[in-house]
């Protein structure tokens, strides 16, 4: 994350009349700017009994994402830019060569990212719609033989505040796919910094992970997450600690399953955040 900082000069001005001169008298300069905060950085993501670093991140010195791998470096992505927007992801492990590439709209948004293989041959892409700022749907596309078919969708609401209140993930029955929907629910947000959001882009273990920094699904960090749709049904309730700067150290999940034979059985997730 980036702060811009604005300075402002303010000038008195002296109004002139025929009669008369007034003074103008500006209101009060606003409180003084913050100018030791620092741009959060995000280094890992842990979570116990999965590869770790779950996520781990690498910047430059302007704080733009150069290096991100996943569980362990199961996958290695160097990221690489056009002026300031990421152009290009690529998969850099000894038996995936993958790039990932981006395409921008008139508005500087993120609309389109091909898969391509080590051939430069594109075998999947991801189409992304906007309202506005907001992210409000993607459409997964997996290449056939004579064109392309949609594989999967998601679909997200968003509170007024801005923060996400419902992602919905649609897949269709394509090659081995099982047809199925998915919905999250989340609620209770607090009014600290969120720096996972990225995640609930990536839900699959063996799917890309692909970088959107423009794209905010959560400013702050939610207090529940309630999960339904086809498959197993469960809660999650979240707790926090922070550091001084208001970003997580640790998350904890209170985990409920509501349905089938494991209903009414809880358990306890735990994550944890360091950074640069």
């Amino acid at each position: 994350m980036r702060y811009k900082y604005l300075m402002l000069l303010i000038v008195p001005v002296l109004l002139l009349s025929c009669k008369k001169e007034t003074i103008y008298h500006p209101p009060p300069p606003p409180p003084p700017v913050d100018t030791t905060a620092t741009p959060v950085l995000l280094k890992e993501i842990i979570i116990p009994h999965v590869p770790s670093p779950y996520y781990h991140f690498e910047y430059n010195a302007a704080g733009k994402v150069v290096f991100a791998s996943f569980a362990s470096d199961f996958k290695r992505y160097d990221v690489f830019y056009n002026w300031d927007r990421i152009s290009e992801m690529r998969n850099n492990i000894i038996i995936n060569k993958d790039r990932l590439q981006y395409s921008y709209d008139n508005e500087g948004r993120v609309f389109l990212i091909n898969f391509a293989d080590s051939a430069g041959s594109v075998y999947q892409r991801i189409f992304l719609n906007y309202d506005g700022r907001k992210l409000f749907n993607l459409k997964w596309e997996h290449k056939i033989a004579g064109g392309f078919i949609i594989e999967r969708t998601m679909a997200m609401l968003y509170y007024a505040d801005g923060n996400l209140e419902q992602i919905t993930d649609h897949r269709l029955p394509v090659n081995t796919q099982v047809e199925s929907t998915v919905i999250d629910r989340f609620e209770g947000y607090d009014d600290k910094i969120n720096v996972d959001g990225f995640d609930l882009l990536h839900p699959g273990f063996f799917e890309h992970l692909f970088l959107l920094p423009d794209v905010q699904l959560q400013k702050n960090n939610p207090g529940k997450l309630t999960h339904t749709g086809d498959g197993t049904h469960y809660t999650i309730d979240f707790s926090y600690t922070y550091d001084n700067r208001n970003v997580p150290l640790i998350k904890t999940g209170e985990l409920l399953y509501l349905n089938g034979n494991t209903a009414g059985q809880r358990f306890t997730e735990t994550t944890m955040y360091t950074y640069y």
